[in-house]
């Protein structure tokens, strides 16, 4: 019996070491990234405990998917992007991505991005593709339970099959700009005072995370959309958006 113990317990530590988690996202486009890091910089100034440190720490990025995948299977991962590639740039390189409004949301400070079929179509691609290298039996997050239902069961299965709350009709893109548990974000936000804007996405990555919702990198992987779509108007748009950031 204890030999048996022993095993199971060397099992689920291989287990546990061998998981990652992953962000499967779009990038932003060399302008509104840029604009995003203006943006979490000057949050700094008026929300000294933020925790997001967009250039310096981690990317600015719209995931797809997020979740912890089995870390063996990312060569799988990687090769199934590779091979739906077609499908993905077909649907990306015209996907017109408009950012919003901010959102605050418990600590979060989020950028939202207005879904459309094509980014809903690209998160739904990606998942079904790739949910089948995830690792099972993850935990559900406390804050999930404290969802009114029927959300709270629809999370709960998401979480079961997919590794992730937020995906197919609890897809919610956004750029995560902010995360601070001791400052005002509300008064924060309405100093910076971000403006909408829209861009193409050159590409799709994935990359380690970061805490607070952030990524890192495209440390494995970034997949290049065919596309040539930053026209003049939406050059000009960005331009005067970044004019107003002082």
């Amino acid at each position: 019996m204890p030999q048996k113990l022993i095993v199971l317990f060397v099992i689920c530590l291989i287990s546990i070491v061998s998981s990652v988690e992953l962000d499967i996202h779009i990038n932003l486009d060399a302008t509104t990234n840029e604009i995003a890091i203006d943006y979490n910089n000057l949050l700094h100034k008026y929300a000294p405990n933020d925790q997001v440190f967009l250039g310096s720490k981690s990317i600015p990025h719209i995931t797809l998917y997020l979740t912890d995948f089995v870390q063996e299977q990312i060569p799988s991962i990687q090769n199934e992007i590779s091979q739906i590639f077609p499908l993905l740039n077909q649907a990306g390189k015209n996907c017109l991505v408009q950012m919003t409004t901010i959102d605050i949301s418990a600590q979060y400070g989020m950028w939202l991005v207005q879904n459309n079929q094509c980014l809903q179509y690209l998160s739904d691609l990606v998942v079904n593709n790739t949910f089948q290298y995830i690792t099972p039996n993850q935990t559900i997050p406390d804050w999930v339970y404290s969802l009114p239902e029927p959300l709270r069961d629809e999370k709960i299965a998401m979480i079961k099959k997919y590794g992730s709350p937020n995906v197919f009709d609890q897809f919610q893109p956004h750029v995560t700009l902010a995360w601070d548990e001791v400052d005002n974000l509300t008064i924060a936000f309405n100093q910076v005072d971000v403006q909408p804007t829209s861009f193409y996405s050159p590409s799709i990555g994935i990359g380690n995370t970061g805490p607070y919702g952030t990524v890192l990198d495209n440390y494995y992987g970034t997949f290049n959309f065919s596309n040539n779509n930053n026209n003049n108007n939406n050059k000009n748009n960005n331009n005067n958006n970044k004019r107003r950031i002082k």
